[in-house]
């Protein structure tokens, strides 16, 4: 037994001892052990609580009395030391007794009262007592003031800040939620605060003084998760943002990174396909560096999560997210489509260094992490919810029709001197052999079907005051708009596990979620052939469903539309098939030494496979051509593992009125690659394609295999006094395995500060209707290692070795190495304030931001004749990231029944090169200029159209006009490619039982655009804009398109400014429509919560942009759809 008995008064609980269970031998070994181990433990607890008890004491002190009840039942008692000498000798024959029984015997004759409060028995003076001592003690100005702090549960609340006002005498609860001040004023006033609860404010007179805590309603209070630890908007030094499961349930998505569009400033969301587990790119605060290295750090549950998948044989249909900075090509799709959206329970932005430092080199670009459900305490409930709906493409080009066409085509002969075909010809067909007459809507037919959605997902939870425990499964499904042959499938499971002791001393943390993934797609996205495909082009598709191979002559023989212009259902019976699996996992340990001194330890491991797998089968190739040496087959399997063990020592201490939090930790992480691929050739037949093994030859692609490892300590101090006065100081030192001995170490640090100024009284009588003002400011430093591995090493490789040396295998250098790789450092500065009015009914916050990153990390061409492309090196350029971040939050109009928020968010950010030494000798010196954007690009400045040729002109480096500018010398006109501004409008309406939310998100952007065309307006087969029909024919026409030609070329025009348009836009992102029925409807059914929901994603786009969509900005890829999905929620 344990006994922490404080002398003068204060608290002592009885305590049962811990042992060791054993060594920590394996990471999942610890897991099933750790399971085990809290069903015992479940089952323990409830035979303590149904004991019965023997006492058998003659005149035994009352101490010992409690300790063999301790021993026994497993309760744990609480009194003051001052009152335990107050006790009477106690005498008991009592066998096998209940608890209720025991107690009424054992304080019969005692001046003691007792409660039972969870597993705690609070025993102090029966009120006559209390009183006569107290008369008898009038002169007494001091007390020993106790008590403890809970929830409205009735749940302890362990760390909570107790204060007594006008003094400087501030503690913290301990793990039972108790509290203790000696020599305090024998009356007064108690303020307790913690994060997410309301403050609190109690007057006493005498002690013990319970205080039970609601949670909080303000947006300030809510709980933010932060690295390694938790805080509120309230008290937080940094920079940061997020959204809460609530958001994220109404977006019917299966990326969780989608979510966050339009929701938080400072952070760019792009959806670079449009198909199911799609690209997603995430930038925040802008871009850092020149070449690679721009993606986030990725946290889930404390565990780091991969930023980019292996490189993959998909990346022509899913498209690519982020940066390639460890593969040789970027992976396609984005690895958080393997994230169940409905597992999470709050994603949280990191910006500025004071919040992200501690991560050290893996935040530079800031952070997201990610926090899944957890059980909650009470009774065993089941939630399930199912949805389904469909997706449509939103919007469609406006295009030639066939007459439009036709007249373009034989326009352009004549224009080029050469007489209308008779003929077929391989480049004329549509004018020879197609339907004159014959209108297709190619969009329509290709892209113009809907791709259904459905989404089950069921969960239960529950649990008692020590442990809570959360499972849940899910399945998704999602087609495609080409064909209900492709689809998405997803499985997913997940398990949380939160233990506590009965002293909250030890705590235990586990969760594990896995999800299954079946992608299902063509090998191809189809996109671009439904834009340009000509409108008379002739049925795709037999009545029996089979391709037609319409067959045309050629002066070389016999062709076919394959050949020349493939049919685009050939691209939809070559098949590509993703098959993933995905584990993220994290056990959390902690015990409470001391009184605020916690050692504390997380353990992660994550765990990515993939089989891959597209075929070609001989149905792609028309009959006359179809044999076992067009049928081909390419299989890829991939593995992305890490473990990481993060041991840390946390202190709290309060003194003059100020808390110290002091954070000491270490972080060792490894993390493998693996990827191997394979062509195959000559199968007997199609069935077969699937398996490698039946290929007549086998080809090896070349091989990927790296390790990643990576080390650091860590610390941070923060202090607050008086919750008024705020300081952080974060300090780290990195450790990557992707430099060389000299360079493989480096420190990196932060520091914030904030201002509380609306609790100094001249602002409360200078600002009466201020009811919160804050000014905070942070300043550090964080590193970049985003490169690949070995880049200090030589590394040879015998993959496609040209001349083996007398018929034996040799090696080859597979890259240059450069020893003196060091890391990429970027500064970060930012000035915030936020405010409050009317009781926090308004707030609004901004923030100032100037990121540098210098030492930059490129990728610098070499000449050929070093037998190398180029070179993984450190440039002295500076780029710098500046801007505003603002948002407004309000409730406008709150009664019984009905309530209406709003809230906006608008970053105005600037992206800079603002040094690069010796820009003018690199292979830079055409694509970067300093004091630009490092996203521009150079274009020609577009002079119009010769009114006498009708050919396109352009703007001379000498300002003189021309019809065939210099690429070298005459792109002088500059265009930033990244958003001016950005952010979004949400409103939420609640009527009673109803619900209603609705997110605008709106972008100030330029892009390449296609007001001149696809490429030459004229050729063979290929569609155009209508804008085309505004072209010269005459001498004198003053138009900016040029006459229509088969041998002019647009490539002049594209390249320069004209071809660049206003891709601004404003969205209508999200709308969610929800019905709860009322509580009598509800009980009558006998759930606790039914709810039925209609959801809507990407319904109305306002721009100016003439491509398919602004956001990806991009006619090869499938555009993001418009979704409605209905659904039901129930709580059983």
């Amino acid at each position: 037994m344990n006994l922490i008995h404080y002398q003068g008064g204060m608290c002592f609980f009885l305590q049962k001892k811990r042992t060791s269970r054993g060594k920590l031998i394996k990471y999942l070994a610890v897991m099933k052990l750790t399971i085990i181990l809290l069903i015992a433990t479940l089952q323990v607890s409830a035979n303590a609580f149904s004991q019965q008890i023997s006492l058998h004491f003659n005149r035994a002190s009352l101490q010992e009395v409690l300790t063999s009840i301790r021993k026994q039942s497993g309760y744990t008692f609480g009194i003051a030391s001052s009152d335990l000498e107050k006790a009477k000798p106690v005498t008991l024959n009592l066998k096998s007794t209940d608890i209720d029984e025991i107690l009424q015997a054992v304080f019969a004759d005692q001046p003691f009262e007792y409660q039972i409060q969870h597993n705690i028995i609070m025993i102090k003076l029966k009120e006559s007592k209390k009183k006569i001592e107290t008369a008898s003690s009038k002169k007494d100005q001091t007390t020993d003031l106790i008590g403890r702090i809970t929830d409205t549960m009735g749940r302890f609340i362990p760390d909570a800040n107790v204060s007594i006002v006008g003094t400087n005498k501030r503690t913290t609860t301990d793990g039972t939620g108790a509290y203790l001040f000696k020599g305090a004023p024998s009356s007064g006033r108690l303020l307790v605060t913690m994060v997410g609860y309301e403050s609190q404010t109690v007057n006493y007179s005498g002690s013990p003084v319970d205080v039970r805590l609601k949670v909080s309603i303000s947006s300030l209070d809510e709980v933010r998760v932060i690295a390694y630890g938790i805080t509120s908007k309230r008290l937080t030094t940094g920079n940061s943002g997020g959204i809460t499961a609530k958001e994220i349930e109404t977006q019917p998505v299966s990326n969780p990174l989608l979510t966050l569009a339009g929701r938080t400033p400072g952070i760019t969301v792009t959806q670079t396909s449009g198909m199911p587990g799609g690209g997603v790119t995430i930038r925040i605060q802008g871009v850092n560096s020149i070449g690679r290295g721009n993606d986030p750090f990725y946290v889930v549950d404390g565990v780091p999560y991969i930023q980019q998948v292996l490189p993959t044989l998909g990346s022509n249909v899913l498209g690519q997210s982020g940066d390639t900075y460890a593969f040789k090509n970027a992976g396609s799709g984005n690895p958080f489509s393997y994230i169940n959206p409905a597992d999470i329970e709050s994603i949280e932005v990191l910006k500025d260094a004071d919040a992200t430092a501690i991560y050290g080199s893996r935040a530079a670009n800031g952070a997201i992490l990610i926090t899944t459900k957890r059980g909650k305490t009470g009774a065993s409930k089941i939630d399930a919810t199912f949805q389904t709906g469909i997706s449509k493409v939103a919007h469609k080009m406006n295009l030639l029709n066939t007459q439009e066409y036709l007249e373009m085509r034989k326009e352009a002969y004549k224009n080029d001197g050469i007489p209308l075909p008779t003929s077929p010809d391989w480049d004329n067909y549509d004018l020879t052999v197609w339907d004159q007459n014959k209108n297709t809507d190619w969009q329509k037919e290709l892209l113009g079907g809907n791709a259904h959605y459905t989404d089950a997902q069921v969960s239960i939870s529950g649990g008692s005051g020590t442990t809570t425990f959360r499972f849940n499964a899910g399945y998704h499904k999602e087609t495609t708009v080409l064909s209900e042959n492709f689809s998405d499938r997803k499985g997913s499971f997940g398990l949380a596990i939160n233990h506590n002791s009965l002293q909250n001393r030890f705590k235990l943390q586990f969760t594990a979620n896995y999800l299954m993934d079946d992608n299902q797609l063509p090998t191809s996205d189809i996109t671009n052939m439904a834009i340009t495909l000509a409108p008379n082009a002739p049925a795709l598709s037999h009545p029996d469903g089979s391709i037609n191979w319409q067959r045309i002559l050629s002066g070389n023989g016999v062709d076919s539309l394959s050949t020349f212009n493939v049919n685009p259902l050939s691209y939809l019976v070559q098949k590509y098939q993703n098959k993933t699996n995905n584990l993220v996992s994290s056990f959390n340990l902690s015990y409470n030494i001391l009184k605020g001194l916690d050692l504390r330890s997380n353990f992660g491991y994550t765990s990515t496979t993939s089989d891959e797998v597209t075929i070609f089968p001989s149905t792609a190739l028309p009959p006359e051509i179809q044999n076992s040496d067009y049928r081909m087959g390419s299989y890829a399997n991939g593995s992305i593992s890490s473990w990481i063990i993060e041991p840390q020592l946390n202190y709290t201490h309060s003194i003059s009125g100020g808390k110290f939090d002091f954070l000491l930790g270490g972080t060792l992480q490894s993390r493998q690659h693996n990827l191997r691929g394979m062509d195959g050739m000559g199968y007997n037949n199609d069935a077969v394609i699937y398996n490698y093994q039946a290929a007549a030859t086998l080809t090896a692609r070349e091989p990927f295999q790296a390790t990643y490892k990576y080390s650091a300590a860590f610390a941070r101090l923060n202090y607050n006094w008086q919750d008024k006065y705020i300081i952080n100081i974060t300090a780290r030192r990195d450790g990557s395995s992707r430099f060389g001995l000299q360079s493989q170490m480096h420190n990196f640090g932060a520091v914030g500060a904030a201002w509380l100024f609306s609790s100094e009284t001249f602002a409360k009588q200078m600002l009466p209707s201020l009811s919160f003002g804050k000014l905070r400011a942070s300043y550090g430093t964080t590193g970049n290692d985003q490169i690949g591995d070995y880049g200090y090493l030589n590394l040879y490789n015998n993959y496609n070795v040209p001349v083996p040396y007398q018929g034996i295998t040799t090696i080859k250098p597979n890259k240059l190495l450069n020893p003196y790789l060091e890391w990429e450092l970027t500064k970060k500065l930012q000035v915030g304030l936020d405010l409050g009015f009317i009781n926090d009914r308004l707030l609004f916050s901004t923030n100032y931001f100037n990121n540098r990153s210098d030492n930059q990390l490129v990728n610098y061409a070499l000449p050929v004749m070093t037998g190398f492309s180029n070179i993984e090196r450190n440039f002295p350029a500076t780029v710098e990231n500046s801007g505003w971040e603002f948002s407004l939050n309000t409730i406008n109009l709150k009664t019984k029944d009905f309530s209406w928020n709003s809230s906006i968010n608008l970053t105005i950010s600037s992206n800079k090169l603002i040094a690069f030494p010796g820009i003018e000798t690199s292979t830079y010196a055409n694509s970067l200029v300093v004091g630009k954007s490092v996203k521009l690009t150079r274009n020609y400045k577009f002079a119009g159209v010769d009114p006498t040729t009708g050919i396109y002109q352009f703007y001379a480096a000498d300002k003189s006009i021309v019809t065939t500018p210099n690429s070298v010398t005459d792109k002088t006109y500059l265009i930033d490619r990244l958003p001016k501004y950005f952010g979004g409008f949400q409103n939420s309406f609640s009527y009673k039982g109803f619900q209603l939310d609705a997110l605008f998100q709106f972008v100030k952007q330029q892009a390449l655009g296609y007001e001149h065309g696809f490429g030459a307006v004229g050729v063979s087969n290929f569609n155009q804009p209508v804008s085309v029909l505004q072209r010269w024919q005459k001498d004198g026409d003053r138009t900016i398109i040029q006459k229509y030609s088969m041998n002019l070329p647009a490539s002049d025009v594209q390249s320069s400014d004209a071809a660049y348009t206003d891709a601004s836009f404003i969205r209508l992102k999200n709308v969610s429509l929800s019905w709860s029925l009322p509580k009598g409807w509800i009980s009558r059914m006998h759930l606790q919560n039914f709810r039925l929901f209609l959801h809507g994603q990407n319904l109305l786009t306002i721009t100016k942009y003439d491509g398919l969509d602004p956001e990806t900005l991009n006619l090869n890829s499938l555009p993001p759809l418009r979704v409605w999905s209905f659904g039901v929620n129930a709580t059983l």
